[in-house]
């Protein structure tokens, strides 16, 4: 793994803000609690009641208020961690720019990655992990077309650097990898995830550039025969 890529991410703090004067807010107790609920119980188990008990609101309008619908919910929940991901995603293909590996496939994957491992060691990212699983496994909502709507720079700089490090693939072949690559990545967070929960987890560093490894080898490999 890149030294640069490990301690770029050392480095990265969330930036991510919960609270209004210290107090947090409704509207974040609602993301807190439908991620929590989603993620142990699956997206069709839970109910808005659930969701509004759990949050402490005071009635089941809150959620509507806040959201309009539970869908539109689920939606606000995914989007909660993975802009911070994204933001240390971009900031990662940054130092590979300044580093000269910025056409490295395997680097490119581990700045893909990295955040998204880092993310576990926190409770939270780890109910998160768990969460977008159930995203991924839910055929009402499309990971690859969520990635490209909610975390839109850091996906499309990845993608369009693929591109153009794989101008030989075939371009149905690289097209289907790279529409699978959301839902692949999102397994490997929960995996790990898993790992660090049950105290199993290798070193963080090596988790990363395995990851980086394999993802290079799943998009470099030689197409299938028709």
């Amino acid at each position: 793994m890149s030294s640069i890529i490990f301690t770029a991410m050392q480095q990265n703090t969330s930036s991510r803000s919960s609270s209004v004067g210290g107090k947090v807010t409704t509207k974040v107790k609602l993301i807190r609690a439908a991620e929590r609920l989603f993620a142990e119980n699956g997206l069709g188990a839970v109910s808005v009641r659930d969701i509004t008990r759990a949050a402490g609101a005071r009635n089941e309008s809150a959620l509507h208020y806040h959201f309009g619908s539970k869908e539109a919910l689920i939606r606000a929940v995914f989007a909660d961690r993975i802009k911070d991901i994204d933001g240390k995603r971009l900031a990662l293909l940054a130092d590979l720019d300044r580093d000269g590996n910025s056409g490295d496939i395997t680097r490119l994957m581990e700045a893909t990655m990295a955040p998204m491992f880092e993310a576990c060691l926190d409770e939270g990212g780890r109910l998160y992990a768990t969460f977008l699983m159930q995203i991924a496994a839910d055929p009402r909502f499309d990971v690859d077309r969520l990635m490209d709507e909610l975390a839109p720079d850091g996906v499309r700089e990845v993608s369009e650097r693929l591109r153009a490090e794989l101008p030989e693939m075939p371009q149905q072949t690289l097209a289907t990898r790279m529409r699978r690559l959301p839902a692949i990545s999102i397994s490997m967070m929960a995996d790990h995830a898993r790992e660090v929960a049950g105290g199993t987890a290798p070193s963080l560093k090596w988790a990363i550039a395995e990851a980086g490894a394999s993802l290079a080898a799943y998009l470099t490999g030689k197409p299938g025969r028709s």
